[in-house]
């Protein structure tokens, strides 16, 4: 793997979700700022258009009298569309330029048309009202155009169409789920002995390039496995050609002091997994490889003693229990030693990021070899906050054989036209002229 360039943003920018500069509760961040969009990257099939995902906002504001929403904000959940292009430089023969722009924002919303926010007084307290409360972690793009998103503090893995509309959810094993959502973590700790972690469930997701499977990866394990101490972590892996049925569980084990940030396909049965440390300037930024359809088959934990249903039948914090067959990893690349050696980092900026959480595949390279993109969480800093940017690092990767490209029909495009039939019909019949329009911007 070869890194070939980057592009980068100052945080100060504006986006294109039509929504007020209103400072949130934090009072630095406006409410429609370009920012933070480094949680997930996602290729769209369509052109160079991508999509790359916000978490829940700016977490850093302390609440008087303590911690009583999660120290979040009320930001509304969104993915940014971008197209990215990374073309050969004119003036090299072997460097390329990256360029990107932002040409959408696209803002999520329940099925009930409630606009998901990051804050946890989100979390539903009554049967009637959907939870409208989303920490995003995870963005894919389906054959279909549909877009699937995890949450860390469901966890959930919802349904989206291109409008933003939630439209459907894969059904989580209960013993993902905690009994007991609370404010904050200690409410959350005190009041739970199974599922995820606090702000450590679903991290990542990837959909095969057939569109035939999904597979989900938590953060970190689940308290029943030992939660921060464990390096027993679980992948969910789910057939989409029949999503009623319970997905299988893997059991993955993480490098020690490592947490999962992403999952990415290279075909139908390999994935990389992105593992990482939170240190900032250094540390470890990992790419794995396993292989679904590995020579001894891994042991679907839902059907072993080690269910994780209760504490009893959960994993141990390390080691591979009798019987069961993990899945295997290969290491695939060292992203943080290639990063530090290429040093693309802006000046004063603090060098490699702690959170590199984003990878996505793009459009073939001139030269046959696969582009790889990685993004960062910046977790809302700028410029004036002194905090990393918001950047995009292009890498090129030669020799993947088993390599196979996403698939979306013929004519695809995303996003996919505004339904405009019956609008189009009616002034046609009435003799005016219809003029459609829509904004783009060049940002900062």
């Amino acid at each position: 793997m070869t890194f070939i360039g980057d592009v980068n943003f100052n945080g100060l920018g504006t986006d294109q979700s039509g929504l007020p500069s209103t400072l949130l509760e934090d009072g630095v961040s406006p409410q429609n700022g370009l920012n933070g969009f480094g949680s997930a990257i996602a290729y769209t099939g369509y052109s160079d258009r991508y999509v790359l995902l916000a978490d829940r906002g700016p977490n850093k504001f302390s609440y008087p009298g303590g911690a009583a929403v999660d120290n979040t904000t009320s930001y509304d959940n969104r993915y940014q569309i971008f197209d990215i292009s990374v073309v050969p430089d004119a003036s090299s023969s072997t460097g390329y330029d990256v360029a990107a722009s932002n040409v959408g924002t696209t803002l999520l919303k329940n099925s009930q048309g409630v606009q998901f926010q990051g804050i946890s007084t989100g979390f539903s307290t009554s049967p009637s009202v959907e939870n409208h409360r989303l920490d995003s972690e995870g963005i894919r793009v389906a054959p279909d155009g549909t877009i699937y998103v995890s949450d860390e503090y469901g966890p959930y893995i919802y349904h989206f169409n291109q409008q933003g509309q939630e439209i459907g959810q894969l059904t989580v094993p209960a013993s993902f789920e905690i009994a007991n959502p609370g404010p904050n973590a200690a409410a959350e700790a005190a009041n739970n002995s199974l599922g995820r972690v606090t702000n450590k469930g679903l991290e990542g997701i990837a959909i095969s390039p057939d569109g035939k499977t999904l597979v989900a990866a938590l953060q970190s394990p689940l308290i029943q496995d030992g939660g921060n101490a464990s390096t027993n972590d679980r992948l969910l892996v789910y057939d989409l050609t029949n999503p009623g049925v319970p997905p299988k569980e893997y059991l993955y084990q993480l490098d020690s002091g490592l947490a999962i940030s992403e999952i990415l396909a290279v075909n139908n049965h390999e994935f990389i997994i992105d593992e990482r440390d939170g240190t900032a300037g250094g540390g470890k930024k990992l790419l794995y490889e396993v292989d679904l359809n590995q020579s001894s088959a891994p042991t679907d934990l839902t059907n072993s003693a080690y269910a994780g249903t209760t504490t009893a039948n959960g994993l141990p914090k390390s080691g591979t229990p009798a019987g069961i067959v993990p899945l295997a990893k290969t290491l695939f690349a060292n992203i943080g030693q290639i990063l530090i050696a290429a040093n693309p980092f802006v000046p004063g900026s603090g060098g490699l990021p702690d959170k590199i959480e984003g990878y996505a595949w793009g459009p073939i390279l001139p030269d046959g070899n696969e582009l790889l993109l990685a993004t960062n969480d910046n977790d809302f800093s700028t410029s004036v906050t002194g905090g990393f940017p918001d950047y995009i690092f292009a890498f090129e990767v030669s020799g993947l054989n088993d390599f196979q490209a996403e698939q979306f029909p013929a004519g695809y495009t995303f996003p996919a036209p505004e339904p405009a039939t019956l609008v189009i019909f009616l002034a046609g019949f009435l003799g005016l002229t219809v003029v459609r329009r829509r904004r783009t911007r060049a940002v900062q």
